[in-house]
C-alpha cells in the first residue's frame, strides 16, 4: 500500500490499514476543475489497484464536500462517476470512529456521543450500590470517559451548545460517583473528585498536543503538517 499515493497527480491521499482517503481544495468557482481533477485521480487509483489484484467497493466508497454553509448551498449538483457507479455527496460520513458533516459543527458526533454515554451510565447507575468509589471510578474511565475525549483535538471546536451537552453527561458520572442527587449542585462533587470540566479538559488536551508537536514528541506527520499551517498562514497574514 505504501506506493499508492504515487499514483495520484491531483490529490493528496492518507491512508489508515485498508481505508483510504482522497482530499482536494478548491474555490467555489472551481468546482468543475476540482471534480475532474478528483474524478482522474480515482481512476488512477482503480488502475493501481486492478494492477496489484486489489478490489475496491464502489458501495462502500463515499464523496463528502466539506465548506461554509453558505457555500455548499450555492454549489451545483455534482456527482462522479466510479466504477460504473454514480457517487453523489453525503451529509454526514464515519471515520475512525468519528462521525463528520459537511460544515463541521460535529452535531451528529456529539449527538451520537451523548446518548450512547449515557446509556452506558444508565447501566453503571442500576449497579452502583454493588461497587465502591474505586471500582465507579474504573468503570466509568473506561467506558465514558475514554471514549467522551476520543480525538478529542479533531472536534473541539464545536459549538457551547454541544460541550455542554457533554458537560451533561460529565455531570451525571459525578452523581454516580459521590452519590449526590439529581437537583443538588454538582460543582461540589466536580471539586470533590478533581474534575476539570469538559470545556477546562479539552482545552488542556489540546495544550498537551501543541506541546508535544512543538517540542517534537507528537508524530512526524503531525509536526509537518503544522509547519505547513504556519507557512500558510504567515503567506496569508503578509
Amino acid at each position: 500500500m505504501n506506493d499508492l499515493p504515487k499514483v495520484v497527480s491531483n490529490c493528496d491521499v492518507e491512508s489508515y490499514v485498508d481505508d483510504t482517503k482522497t482530499f482536494i481544495s478548491f474555490s467555489l468557482s472551481e468546482a468543475d476543475l476540482g471534480l475532474l481533477s478528483l474524478s482522474q485521480d480515482l481512476r488512477s487509483i482503480a488502475e493501481w489497484c486492478c494492477s496489484n489484484k486489489l478490489l475496491i467497493n464502489p458501495l462502500k466508497t463515499e464523496f463528502m464536500i466539506f465548506g461554509m454553509e453558505k457555500s455548499i448551498k450555492n454549489l451545483p449538483n455534482l456527482s462522479i462517476p466510479f466504477l460504473g457507479k454514480i457517487l453523489t455527496p453525503v451529509t454526514v460520513c464515519k471515520d475512525l470512529g468519528l462521525t463528520f458533516d459537511a460544515t463541521l459543527t460535529y452535531d451528529d458526533h456529539i449527538n451520537s456521543l451523548t446518548s450512547t454515554l449515557t446509556s452506558s451510565l444508565c447501566q453503571i447507575n442500576r449497579v452502583r450500590h454493588l461497587f465502591n468509589k474505586d471500582a465507579l471510578l474504573v468503570m466509568i474511565n473506561c467506558l465514558v470517559f475514554s471514549k467522551l475525549y476520543y480525538c478529542s483535538t479533531v472536534w473541539s471546536g464545536t459549538t457551547q451548545k454541544n460541550i455542554k451537552k457533554l458537560q451533561r453527561v460529565q455531570n451525571f458520572a459525578a452523581r454516580i460517583v459521590t452519590g449526590t442527587r439529581k437537583y443538588d449542585h454538582i460543582t461540589p462533587a466536580l471539586d470533590k473528585l478533581g474534575w476539570l470540566s469538559v470545556n477546562d479538559s479539552l482545552l488542556y488536551r489540546n495544550a498537551i498536543m501543541m506541546y508535544k508537536i512543538v517540542h517534537g514528541l507528537a508524530p512526524a506527520y503531525l509536526s509537518s503538517k503544522l509547519v505547513i499551517r504556519s507557512q500558510l498562514h504567515k503567506h496569508i497574514t503578509m
